[in-house]
């Protein structure tokens, strides 16, 4: 239980202090304004204007290798027929299945031997490998235009046209290979 405290005892009020100046405001808190964030200055790496024409060359050596991939008109990358080629020779296109319009493709020749490669106006590419001294009859084989050159196939034997040389292989192994002569046509 709580008893009152007499008047000599215990609590006794104050008087209010009235203070002597007016009181003061308090005064704002600052708090520091945001600093917005600015990147330091781009150096240029590409070294100007030649950096510039240098991406821009690449940017269209790009576009020219994706266009030409687009381009349907040939079976295996290799040249379509048109009529600015020059014509097969005709002993040779003779002995091309549907070999007339055929036209010359490239030709070349070794020591002894003739290679012709001619594409039939249906767009078919064949090796044409022949004696240049005509003791045997030339023999005819499909082929196809690879990235490195040409290529065609008889029974176990492969022909490959690449880097100035042609080179036999017979069941995979290599049993020959002879040094190519680029020649305009053959006779």
């Amino acid at each position: 239980m709580f008893f009152p405290s007499s008047a000599t005892t215990g609590y006794r009020p104050t008087a209010p202090r009235v203070p002597t100046s007016p009181p003061r405001r308090p005064e704002p808190v600052r708090t520091p304004s945001p600093r917005r964030y600015a990147p330091p200055p781009k150096r240029s790496r590409s070294g100007g204007c030649l950096g510039g024409c240098f991406a821009a060359l690449a940017v269209f050596f790009v576009i020219g290798v994706l266009a030409q991939g687009c381009d349907d008109s040939s079976d295996a990358g290799g040249p379509a027929p048109t009529g600015t080629a020059p014509a097969c020779p005709g002993r040779i296109a003779a002995g091309l299945p549907g070999g007339d319009g055929a036209r010359l493709v490239q030709a070349f020749r070794t020591n002894n031997k003739q290679i012709t490669l001619c594409r039939t106006g249906s767009g078919t590419l064949y090796y044409y490998g022949e004696f240049s001294d005509g003791r045997e009859k030339g023999i005819a084989m499909k082929a196809e235009a690879t990235s490195k050159g040409y290529e065609a196939r008889n029974g176990e034997y492969r022909y490959v046209v690449h880097g100035g040389f042609v080179t036999v292989y017979q069941s995979g192994s290599r049993i020959g290979q002879e040094k190519l002569t680029p020649e305009p046509s053959p006779s």
